[in-house]
């Protein structure tokens, strides 16, 4: 019996991740339209070899014919956690135009379970499972690329911890996630993907042995909450208060409160995964 490989993927969004998954997919030999809003300036930077749309992603119809027109095996939704709500309309657009496979906007922590931004994710999962579309969803923990960010060293230069610091985090770099993505995707038969939740790491690090990579060059304070002048401060709190809790690595399981999940490394085989010092150049 022949393997059902996907071959065309519609990827929605061309930002920090949407456009480096297209070009791994298109690395891949697959077949890629980027979509994108008519406010985005992404469109500047995508290649040559993929095609793009720009569409409104509140409108169902339209995006059903881009989906029928670039017969879309995949979708997968690259949008931020600013725009989760346009998932909706992207997802019926799918389901009309005879899509395959969906993969939600996840690429972080374990969703189920959770509040807040994450509960928006594990919701819209519920979602997509009552409309009936197969999906796969993938947890990839804290982006390595966006440490900086996570410990508010981008915003005074010091590494600014909520509590001890003490608790184990999943970390990978951002060419890990796309590789491993664009990879299985375009390698792993479709009943293999259809119903499953991926879970990667590049490797596993408490925020406050993060903090020591940087040597002498910064200093760590431990503070209650981020000031209230940073940029996005409640959004770090927010994933510092999820890691504090236990909740950092992406085979944690809110029911049980342990880490009973297996990772999915070797589903890329002979990868090698970047370390945190090597992304971030220390």
């Amino acid at each position: 019996m022949s393997l059902n490989i996907f071959k065309s993927f519609a990827v929605l969004g061309a930002g920090t991740l949407g456009l480096p998954l297209a070009k791994e997919l298109l690395a891949n030999g697959a077949s890629v339209v980027i979509m994108t809003r008519p406010s985005s300036s992404k469109h500047r930077k995508i290649p040559a070899e993929a095609a793009h749309v720009s569409v409104d992603f509140t409108d169902v119809q339209a995006l059903t014919d881009h989906f029928r027109r670039h017969n879309c095996e995949v979708v997968i939704s690259a949008v931020n956690h600013d725009h989760l709500e346009v998932q909706l309309p992207t997802l019926e657009a799918a389901k009309n135009a005879g899509v395959k496979l969906y993969l939600p906007s996840e690429y972080g922590l374990p969703s189920e379970g959770q509040d807040g931004i994450l509960a928006q994710k594990s919701e819209f999962v519920g979602r997509i499972k009552a409309i009936g579309i197969p999906y796969t969803r993938l947890y990839s923990g804290l982006l390595m690329d966006f440490i900086p960010f996570f410990l508010g060293i981008d915003w005074d230069g010091r590494a600014t911890l909520i509590g001890e610091g003490d608790k184990a985090a999943s970390w990978t770099a951002l060419p890990d996630v796309t590789g491993f993505l664009a990879y299985v995707l375009t390698h792993l038969p479709s009943q293999d993907l259809a119903g499953r939740t991926l879970r990667i790491e590049g490797q596993r690090y408490s925020l406050g042995q993060v903090a020591e990579l940087y040597g002498d060059t910064i200093t760590v304070v431990h503070v209650p909450r981020f000031p209230d002048d940073m940029d996005d401060a409640r959004l770090r709190e927010y994933l510092q208060e999820k890691v504090e809790a236990g909740a950092g690595t992406v085979t944690y399981d809110i029911e049980t409160g342990k880490n009973d999940h297996k990772i999915d490394n070797d589903l890329w085989p002979g990868h090698r995964w970047q370390t945190v010092t090597e992304t971030l150049g220390l």
